[in-house]
């Protein structure tokens, strides 16, 4: 059964469990060590700095490393996760294929390949004008590897792309021995068929990923935000953006076959500090309930706010 919490329990501690198959730590850290993961972006509206967790219940955990990979698996789910040094100034395309060409030969060849949920947090995101903007250079240098390693559009897993404030890109991803299926939402273009004005390469994500596991069935829900067909809605206006990102969601979960209720874990990227309160109180009623975490990220368009990923579990 796969478990996504929340713990102010030390990283040792939680890795020591057996079946820990993952520990992802927020704020200004910046290595990602054995399944040990650094997402640089920083937790907001909690005291001290809680970790987040991914774990198989009484499932034995085997951990490794590949070329500059670290990987933990069970006997149906690995976690792979890949952190390079990437700083302004730098080439952004040839760093996230070079990452994502190393990440994707390590899956492969690993027992695990079916692609299910991909996070990237890239530095200064939306850094650049037209065609130079970090997250652009990004998405054509993931496109290239995903292009050499014969994936394409449909094969494409749920994903997230957000920023952070200081140097170094991180991927991790999520993958299984069981098929999965990827999900479009009616209200929006498929990410990866986006019209030319953003960019020389459409990014490279379904909207949703569902796979059955063990008894369970579980969906990814990639990062959410105000966007109807192709365009960004509601600039300026957190409220009417999360509003909007809550319906996209709930078309999202019919899409699936899955209810609100059946939401584990939030993970909201908040644009700016000063919105956590505000926040805070429009997502407790669209959400009540449920595990939240706060980010300060920057969204992979400038003119968004927020944006919101889901963990949902049917058993």
């Amino acid at each position: 059964m796969l478990q996504n919490f929340t713990s102010t329990r030390s990283p040792e501690e939680l890795l020591a469990e057996a079946d820990s198959l993952a520990v992802l730590r927020f704020n200004e850290s910046t290595e990602t060590t054995q399944s040990l993961i650094d997402t640089r972006v920083e937790l907001l509206g909690e005291l001290g700095a809680p970790f987040e967790v991914w774990k198989v219940e009484d499932a034995s955990v085997e951990h490794g490393t590949t070329g500059n990979c670290v990987w933990a698996r069970t006997n149906t789910l690995q976690f792979t996760a890949i952190s390079a040094p990437l700083a302004q100034g730098d080439d952004f395309e040839a760093t996230a294929y070079a990452v994502y060409q190393e990440l994707l030969s390590v899956i492969e060849t690993c027992p695990h390949p079916e692609l299910v949920r991909f996070w990237n947090y890239i530095p200064n995101i939306n850094h650049g004008a037209g065609d130079s903007e970090n997250y652009k250079r990004f998405c054509t240098g993931r496109l290239r590897a995903y292009s050499k390693h014969h994936l394409q559009d449909l094969q494409f897993p749920a994903a997230s792309a957000v920023g952070h404030y200081g140097t170094g890109i991180t991927v991790y991803a999520l993958t299984a021995s069981t098929s999965a299926e990827h999900h479009a939402n009616p209200r929006q273009v498929d990410a990866f068929k986006y019209p030319r004005q953003y960019g020389p390469s459409s990014p490279s994500f379904a909207r949703a990923t569902t796979i059955e596991l063990n008894e369970q069935r579980l969906c990814f829900i990639s990062g959410t935000a105000s966007i109807l067909g192709h365009s960004s809605v509601h600039q300026g206006d957190l409220r009417l953006q999360l509003y909007t990102t809550n319906d996209n969601i709930l078309y999202l979960l019919k899409e699936t076959g899955f209810k609100a209720s059946q939401i584990r874990t939030l993970r909201v990227y908040l644009r700016h500090k000063s919105d956590l309160e505000a926040c805070q109180g429009i997502v407790a009623e669209l959400f009540p309930g449920t595990t939240v975490l706060y980010t300060h990220a920057d969204i992979c368009r400038a003119d968004l706010l927020v944006e919101i990923e889901c963990f949902c579990v049917d058993e």
